[in-house]
Formats: structure tokens, sequence, C-alpha cells
């Protein structure tokens, strides 16, 4: 069976809409066997369970709240387009475009989402924004 969402690059990249999230985000990782991993399941973005222990994607406000130490405050772009798990090449195709600006790609089911340094979002969205206009 094939995933849903779409597949041919091109229009994956005409159709995004790069919007972005408000709050800054940050990533930590949590030991599986830790109390307060079930204090920021609930609360987490996005999970990822990794050998380290679970490597968790909250605001900063929720993890200032719970206590979690943190690395690389960002910002969340939202590509708003539903790329096909199978669509090859979309997420290299735009972090190939920013590679000077972008630090960290994150991809979710039926969004992608970025994930960029603090102070260059605005500059991330407006490029994407161009990318997108450039396709015919």
């Amino acid at each position: 069976m094939a995933a849903p969402g779409g597949l041919e690059l091109a229009k994956l990249i005409k159709s995004m809409r790069p919007t972005l999230q408000d709050g800054t985000f940050i990533f930590a990782t949590v030991a599986s066997d830790s109390k307060l991993l079930e204090q920021a399941i609930p609360k987490a973005d996005m999970l990822f369970k990794e050998s380290e222990g679970w490597t968790i994607i909250v605001t900063q406000a929720i993890a200032d709240d719970l206590g979690i130490d943190f690395i690389f405050p960002c910002r969340k772009v939202t590509l708003d387009v539903h790329s096909s798990l199978e669509a090859v090449g979309f997420l290299a195709a735009i972090t190939s475009r920013l590679a000077d600006k972008l630090r960290i790609g994150v991809s979710g089911y039926y969004h992608d989402h970025l994930f960029v340094p603090l102070g260059k979002e605005d500059l991330v969205v407006e490029e994407l924004k161009q990318m997108a206009a450039e396709q015919e």
C-alpha cells in the first residue's frame, strides 16, 4: 500500500505554504526510565526514541516549567503540504536550498517541519516562498 500524500517534487515545492509557528522550541533528551518522561510526553510536539533515551521537542516554556535541560532553542516552520513518506528528495531539496541558513530538519507524517536557528526564521520562510514561486 502506498503512503498517502503527494509524490511529485515540483508540485510539492510549488504547493508548500511555509508557516512560522508560535513559540520557541527546544530539543532535549530524557532517560527512558525517568519520571520526567511521563510528564513530558503529553506536552511534546515530537518524540524520537533513541539509544540514549527519548529526544523530545517541546516549547521552551514547557521545558522551563518541567525543569528539563535542553539544547538548540529554535523556531518551527511548517511547510503545510502533505508530502508522501515515499516522496524522495523533497526535504533534500528544501535543506539543500537552505544549507547556509538551516541547522535541523524534522519531518512529520502529514506535514514537514523545519527547526531553524533563532533569528533566521523569517529568512527561511521567505526563501521557501521564493522557492515555491520559482516552480513552473
